[in-house]
């Protein structure tokens, strides 16, 4: 049984199922809150932002999961739609790693520290 790569138009079609998922399970949680629209209770955002909102988690998820199958890191229709539900906290999450790798200026760097060179 041979397994072929999924491709990114077929991962993105996944991810935004993913995403579709979670804006349907949000959007009822709310419906039930607001007992009716929730765009229409003072202090929720209005159906423009909302609609807005949701495009771009939609777009968020497809793109995740395009760029992960476009990159080999997942081959399954299941990692796909996973990555579209789990869009939001992948990103914070990448981000978050981005900023912890702080260099130092110079001045602060231990004794013989600002001498070495990050070379071989």
């Amino acid at each position: 049984m041979s397994v072929e790569a999924m491709g990114a138009l077929e991962a993105a079609s996944w991810g935004l199922l993913g995403g579709l998922i979670v804006e349907v399970l949000e959007y009822s949680a709310a419906i039930r809150r607001s007992r009716g629209r929730p765009w229409r209770r003072r202090g929720e955002p209005g159906f423009g932002p909302s609609l807005v909102a949701l495009l771009l988690r939609l777009a968020a998820g497809a793109g995740l999961a395009a760029a992960a199958a476009a990159g080999r890191q997942i081959s399954g229709g299941f990692a796909a739609l996973a990555l579209g539900v789990t869009a939001p906290l992948v990103v914070e999450k990448v981000l978050g790693r981005a900023g912890t790798h702080e260099i130092p200026p110079a001045d602060q760097l231990p004794a013989g520290e600002a001498d070495r060179s990050d070379g071989p």
